[in-house]
């Protein structure tokens, strides 16, 4: 009998091709991506992959599911997936790891340099017929680059903002101190510590529990007044009402967010009506080959996963091989 696979969209072409070239596996697409259509088919279900934000993977419906063996993240967040609930029981948990890895730390830097230059500011200006070459901007080189997350996406940014000259400070409790300092980049005690000296925040870690609301009214209130943020990472890392309210009172000089609280945002979110804020639609790894990279790694972990050949090192919950049946 095979195994089933259940899917909650479409993978891009190669990542269905190579899912059509297994044999002994079912692959199931959801008609529309719901907690509904996702629960009727999870119950007999041995694997899922998740393949945009919603619907999310709850607790309840990991409880229904009687044979998972594998969940897939077609993404590197894993947010709309329950961890611990997977955990509990035993069932591996998978992302596609650093396939869009360098889409997204490009797209930092994008951001960086958008805000810095003012970039999208001066061609509206030349675009309306104003041809104002005034002083402004900022320049990278001995910046100060605090990048929060020191994962796949977190190295390569800093990797290349270390190849404009900047200083880079990583904060991440779960990095490798001599690691970071081979790399060239100091190792910050806290976040509290770094924010004084950041002329960039970057964000690149995960969301969870302890990161919610990580940069809020207090650590923007930390920051240079001629510092910039920038988030790769989720929205609700960030207080967006903080935020606002920091740069109309002139406590920031600007954020770069490829990603909000709310997707799509509200048409009254007050960060869209800035000049000093470059937003993007959390496309940061929607590059065709980026895409087409993770589909075809989602897809081989989760044939792998199918026939029992994952380890700890390719999971992100480990502890999920402690749990017997």
């Amino acid at each position: 009998m095979p195994q089933k696979l259940v899917l909650t969209e479409a993978l891009p072409v190669v990542g269905m091709r190579a899912l059509s070239g297994c044999r002994g596996i079912e692959v199931v697409v959801l008609a529309e991506p719901t907690t509904a259509a996702l629960g009727a088919e999870i119950e007999n279900a041995d694997g899922v992959i998740m393949v945009m934000e919603r619907p999310a993977l709850t607790a309840e419906l990991i409880g229904k599911a009687r044979q998972l063996r594998v969940a897939c993240r077609f993404g590197a967040g894993y947010d709309n997936l329950d961890v611990s609930a997977l955990t509990r029981r035993g069932i591996r948990l998978v992302t596609t790891g650093d396939a869009n890895a360098d889409a997204v730390a490009e797209h930092a830097l994008y951001l960086m340099l958008s805000l810095a230059k003012r970039g999208l500011l001066l061609d509206r200006e030349v675009r309306a017929g104003l041809w104002a070459r005034s002083f402004g901007g900022v320049e990278l080189r001995e910046k100060t680059c605090v990048i929060v997350g020191y994962g796949r996406i977190g190295r390569r940014i800093a990797t290349l903002a270390g190849a404009f000259g900047m200083k880079i400070e990583i904060v991440d409790p779960a990095a490798d101190e001599s690691e970071c300092t081979r790399n060239g980049h100091a190792y910050a005690g806290s976040l509290a510590d770094a924010l004084p000296r950041a002329d960039f925040l970057v964000l690149a870690c995960a969301h969870t529990p302890a990161t919610q609301g990580l940069i809020g009214e207090q650590a923007l209130a930390m920051l240079k007044k001629s510092a910039f943020l920038i988030n790769v990472a989720r929205g609700p890392i960030v207080d967006e009402r903080a935020l606002a309210a920091a740069l109309a009172r002139g406590r920031l000089a600007g954020a770069g967010l490829d990603v909000l609280a709310v997707e799509p945002p509200a048409k009254d979110n007050p960060l869209l009506q800035r000049d000093d804020v470059v937003l993007t639609p959390h496309s940061a790894a929607f590059i065709d080959t980026a895409y087409d990279r993770m589909a075809v790694s989602v897809a081989e972990k989760a044939v792998a996963g199918l026939q029992e050949r994952l380890t700890r090192q390719d999971v992100v919950n480990p502890e999920c091989f402690d749990v017997t049946s």
